[in-house]
Formats: C-alpha cells, structure tokens, sequence
C-alpha cells in the first residue's frame, strides 16, 4: 500500500483516492463525511454550553473529587475514547472536507485520555477566532463567557 498523499486545503479528491485505496468508496466517504457535519452541527453547540466558564482556566482534573471506580468505569473509558478517536478522524477530515474542522477536533482530544491534553485543548480553544465564536454562542445561550 502506498503512503497517504499529502491532504491539503482544496484537495479533496486526494482524500478520496487515498479512502479508495484502503477499500473505502467516495460515497462511503461523503455520507460519513455528512453525517460528521450534521453531528457536529448539533452535538458542539450543546457541549460548548455545558462547559463552565472557568474551563480554560482551571488546572485540577475535572473529576477528581469522585470516589473510587466502578464496574462501569473501564466501559466508559473505552466508549468515551472510542468516540474521542472517531471525533478526531472527522475532524481532521473536516479541515479539508466541508464542516467544523478545529472545533471537531478539540471536542475529540476532550474525549480522549492522554498526558497534555488540556494544555492542548485550550491552545486550541483560545486561538481569536474560536474563542470569539465560542464566547457570541455562549451569550446567545445565555451562559457567561469562556474565562481565558
């Protein structure tokens, strides 16, 4: 199998190809990459309300203060990365296909568990442009702006 082309803003068909190549058709490729949209759509919007206004700001990890683990703690873990993983391939495709590319991204690397991860999420999160879009749709809920 050859190595993945370089995927680059406008490149489109590349991805396709490469898709095609691994076994996966282009109209598997845009339902999903349809479906991504139409997910994020909905789903973003919700969690980007839930988020405390001191997300960003504070450094314990969310959590902490709950007892030890249950019987459901390892299943949660895996659905949670499982899905964490999933939203990351989308929305690395989504900085080439159409959709919310970065803030697709930075919901999956949420979900995920690795070390450095909040001061990667709030690299991303606070770049001017996101942070603005995060905090107008913040107000418009009615929630208090993103502390940064």
């Amino acid at each position: 199998m050859s190595s993945p082309p370089m995927f680059t803003e406008g490149n489109t068909a590349a991805v396709i190809d490469f898709l095609q190549g691994i076994g996966l058709g282009g109209g598997v490729v845009v339902v999903l990459a349809v479906l991504f949209w139409i997910g994020t759509l909905f789903a973003l919007p919700i969690i980007i309300i839930a988020l405390p206004p001191g997300y960003l700001t504070r450094d314990e990890k969310p959590g902490a203060d709950r007892p030890g683990y249950t019987f459901w703690h390892f299943p949660y873990l895996i659905f949670k990365n499982l899905m964490g993983a999933i939203f990351v391939l989308a929305g690395i495709a989504m900085l080439v296909l159409p959709g919310q590319g970065l803030l697709t991204l930075a919901l999956g690397m949420a979900l995920l568990n690795f070390p450095g991860k909040r001061r990667l999420i709030r690299r991303i999160l606070t770049q001017k442009h996101i942070f603005k879009s995060i905090n107008r749709l913040r107000v418009k809920a009615g929630k208090r702006p993103l502390e940064m």
